[in-house]
């Protein structure tokens, strides 16, 4: 699977990550925590990246490094009473168990595959394009909208906001 996108609840204002997976239409809606959404919208580290750059979810891709290890992937193992289980899965098969969130924000900074669970998929997946995925974001489709409005605003002259000629304004006065 992949991230798609990050998206906001439209009542709870709650962060979601939208995963979606390759060449099929299921998806599904993961709760975030607020930091580990503005980690995940960052989107991967650079391969250079200087102490001032890293974050604490970088450290876990360190660590393992200089275990002799590397972090493989991430999946969604489980749903249990309506929460999600999720693991980083080390190169040895070595399982390390943490919050969504946190294993969706390291594996977005590390670049890592993301797994769902058949089960897990089967139980609450969704359809991709039923949910609008396959349309653009509604803040992409604004932000397009916004620069049509500024790029025609440019090239607009007063003439272009006159009244039609010949409207009920006009009609019986004389034009000079």
């Amino acid at each position: 699977m992949r991230l798609a996108r990050l998206a906001v609840h439209r009542m709870t204002r709650e962060p979601l990550a939208l995963l979606v997976e390759d060449e099929a239409d299921r998806c599904l809606v993961v709760s975030v925590r607020g930091p580990q959404a503005e980690v995940i919208d960052r989107g991967p580290r650079s391969a250079v990246t200087d102490d001032d750059g890293r974050l604490t979810q970088d450290l876990l891709a360190d660590l393992a490094r200089i275990l002799g290890r590397r972090l493989d992937h991430a999946e969604i193992t489980d749903l249990v009473d309506d929460r999600f289980h999720a693991e980083l899965v080390l190169d040895d098969g070595t399982r390390l168990p943490g919050r969504p969130s946190d294993v969706l924000a390291v594996a977005v900074r590390e670049a890592l595959r993301i797994e769902v669970a058949d089960a897990v998929l089967d139980a609450v997946g969704q359809s991709f394009s039923a949910l609008g995925g396959d349309r653009p974001e509604p803040a992409r489709e604004a932000a397009e909208e916004v620069e049509r409005m500024r790029a025609f605003l440019e090239e607009a002259t007063a003439q272009d906001f006159g009244r039609p000629p010949g409207g009920p304004e006009t009609e019986g006065r004389d034009p000079a």
